[in-house]
């Protein structure tokens, strides 16, 4: 049967030569509806109050697991090895409210046998012959990559295997104190900054809420490359969006509005399965001048 794929001519022509025969463009979906989060303030309600949201975080986090899966579902009903080139989108629609989305499409690819590929000539890490990976916790699933299969060629020539896809995404929310200037000032209240103060400063308790956000995502993704047995990740996306928000508190505790800060991080994990190769440049002759 004829393949489907979303590679470009050149990622194809690249395969070829790796032995990655293109099996199938595969896709995994997910929406997923965000629940209630509660919010139990300090019973002294001056100055900004920092704290994750997580069950938005927590929204994030199973809707892409949701979505990954079923992308290595249909690679391994398709007699996948690996998945190259995930691409992935995330969204909302209006109808409905409160839900998020998270789309994942990729080219589930077999490895082809005989080593002949120049691949394989980088001390046994090419993809001639080579067994199916194995994926999280050690099953035999798909690898999953957001590699390109340029960059995947790259890695399997230097000797490293990707061991799969590791993310993380977190989302804390900072409450604004009752200082005026931040309140009417900064924050699009229409007033002159702060009714005269005009130097400027840090909005600290904004940027340590990106460090949060930012320390949580890295230390779990730290915890799946470990849990995979990886060296490093490689190829991370990093993506932020910050907006201003209103959440209600617990029962009698109010309301309260500040910034909310969305932290996402993606990328390979990596092992070095051989000595690393330097490949010298080829020299070229241009034939017309």
């Amino acid at each position: 049967m004829a393949f489907t794929s979303d590679l470009s001519i050149a990622d194809f022509a690249l395969c070829d030569q790796l032995e990655l025969v293109p099996l199938s463009q595969v896709m995994g979906s997910s929406i997923y509806q965000v629940g209630y989060q509660e919010s139990t303030w300090p019973a002294m309600m001056g100055g900004s109050v920092l704290m994750e949201l997580d069950t938005l975080s927590e929204a994030w986090n199973n809707v892409r697991e949701h979505a990954l899966g079923r992308l290595a579902q249909e690679a391994e009903r398709a007699g996948a090895d690996a998945v190259v080139g995930v691409d992935l989108r995330t969204g909302a629609h209006d109808f409905a409210e409160g839900a998020i989305e998270y789309v994942v499409m990729g080219t589930a690819v077999r490895r082809g046998g005989g080593g002949g590929g120049s691949a394989g000539a980088s001390g046994g890490t090419g993809a001639g012959g080579k067994a199916r990976h194995h994926g999280r916790g050690g099953s035999s699933q798909p690898v999953l990559t957001e590699l390109s299969v340029a960059d995947y060629a790259k890695l399997v020539r230097s000797g490293f295997e990707p061991l799969g896809i590791v993310a993380w995404s977190s989302v804390f929310f900072v409450a604004y104190g009752f200082n005026p200037m931040l309140e009417r000032g900064q924050l699009g209240g229409g007033m002159s900054l702060g009714g005269g103060y005009m130097q400027n400063f840090e909005l600290t308790a904004f940027t340590q809420a990106l460090y949060s956000a930012r320390e949580q995502v890295m230390g779990n993704m730290d915890r799946q490359a470990a849990a995979l047995g990886a060296d490093g990740v490689v190829g991370m996306r990093i993506v932020h969006t910050m907006h201003q928000q209103t959440i209600g508190g617990g029962v009698g505790m109010g309301q309260r509005s500040g910034l909310s800060v969305t932290f996402h991080a993606i990328g390979t994990a990596i092992r070095q399965t051989a000595e690393t190769t330097i490949w010298p440049p080829e020299p070229a002759v241009d034939m017309t001048r």
